[in-house]
């Protein structure tokens, strides 16, 4: 089931039995274009709804599918096929995807949408990014933070990291944006109040 987060934009998760959680994957619609990130498995009516949403707003077609980072491959290869749009990450994760997704970004970069590519040192993965929706005050993350007890956010298990200090001090830089929503690539995201959550996370 595809469901409207806030306006504008769209979400749909897959449950993952081995992490106890959800993928979530997002459907953002601009003004001009629409871009998806994360992307999970869709189910067949997740699919028909989907391609409802594009009829919908004939205005703002799809362009891309963005990935936060080089482990949420996910659905975009086969989303990539069925919509014929092609797939982007940062240029520091393009090696290790499945199929190479042909687009870079990078730091600082504004890709679709209006949306900011925010790269945060010392994750899991060397490019790993924040997309950062001014208009929205939206800040979505891929592996950066997950949201494994609503109402609350952490980071993935120490063994994720090379030094977890390190990467706990790199989402500091998140603390720069102005922003009311988080929205998780794993887990429940925070629709109200969420730089203050993340703030109380990364001080305790």
């Amino acid at each position: 089931m595809i469901k409207e987060i806030i306006p504008g934009v769209f979400g749909w998760s897959e449950y993952s039995e081995e992490k106890g959680l959800d993928f979530n994957g997002y459907l953002i619609i601009g003004k001009e274009e629409s871009v998806i990130i994360d992307p999970p498995d869709l189910g067949n009516d997740d699919e028909v709804e989907l391609k409802n949403l594009f009829d919908k707003y004939p205005s703002c077609p799809l362009k891309g599918i963005l990935l936060t980072n080089v482990h949420h491959e996910r659905a975009s290869n086969s989303l990539k096929n069925r919509f014929s749009v092609p797939v982007w990450v940062n240029e520091r994760d393009k090696e290790g995807l499945e199929i190479s997704a042909g687009n870079t970004f990078r730091e600082g970069d504004t890709l679709f949408c209006g949306i900011q590519a925010i790269q945060l040192e010392d994750q899991k993965s060397p490019g790993e990014t924040a997309f950062y929706m001014k208009d929205q005050k939206t800040m979505l993350v891929g592996d950066a933070l997950i949201g494994k007890v609503p109402g609350q956010i952490n980071m993935l298990p120490a063994d994720k990291f090379k030094d977890p200090v390190k990467a706990k001090a790199g989402l500091q830089k998140l603390m720069s944006y102005e922003f009311e929503t988080l929205l998780v690539g794993d887990g429940v995201s925070i629709l109200k109040g969420a730089k203050e959550t993340v703030a109380t996370f990364l001080a305790s």
